[in-house]
């Protein structure tokens, strides 16, 4: 193989799996955790949620009104959208 095939290959794999996957925020908090949505996206719904409400992980933000209510505000506004 050439180092300009290569680097083409490279580069195409390197943009590949760089790509998050885009997923409805909603259907990730409204699907059952056991269905094929929520299967194939549980990564990419944790990380758009996370997203959505600014945090890192948002499985592991204590989301008590004590500790975290800016947090749980956005979670709370974020789960009315979805339902509306």
């Amino acid at each position: 193989m050439s180092k300009s095939t290569f680097l083409i290959f490279f580069i195409l794999f390197q943009i590949s799996c760089g790509k998050k996957k885009d997923v409805d925020v909603c259907k990730c908090l409204t699907f059952p955790g056991n269905s094929v949505y929520m299967q194939e996206n549980n990564d990419a719904c944790r990380d758009a949620i996370s997203k959505e409400i600014g945090v890192e992980n948002w499985e592991k933000v204590n989301m008590s009104l004590l500790r975290n209510a800016k947090i749980s505000a956005k979670f709370d506004a974020l789960v009315e959208k979805c339902w509306r």
